[in-house]
């Protein structure tokens, strides 16, 4: 007789989230592309297409999606905007910021 080497037959998904996948969706909080986190409901990402930086603002709810505050493609504006809230006190983030490239088209494809 002769043994095939076939994968174990699959289980249906009880239900757990896998944790090993990133999410393409923006307003998802595993989202692919998190530039920096601001504080607990503010954070930068870099949208799917390398355009443009976007600051977001988790939704009160636990469960809410994040939501788009702005829009930048350079790294002056988007310092600046982040010195307007008020985010640029921690030298974390600060190093962060202040380490991008002066435009999004620059950072490298991931």
């Amino acid at each position: 007789m002769t043994k095939r080497n076939t994968p174990p037959p699959s289980t249906p998904n009880k239900g757990v989230a896998n944790t090993n996948t990133l999410s393409n969706r923006e307003r998802d909080d595993d989202y692919t592309d998190i530039v920096v986190q601001l504080a607990q409901r503010y954070r930068v990402i870099r949208c799917p297409q390398g355009l443009q930086w976007i600051i977001q603002e988790k939704e009160a709810s636990h469960e809410g999606p994040w939501r788009a505050e702005g829009y930048y493609t350079t790294h002056d504006s988007l310092l600046n905007a982040c010195g307007k809230l008020g985010f640029v006190s921690d030298p974390n983030t600060e190093a962060v910021l202040h380490a991008l490239p002066d435009h999004v088209s620059q950072v490298a494809k991931k």
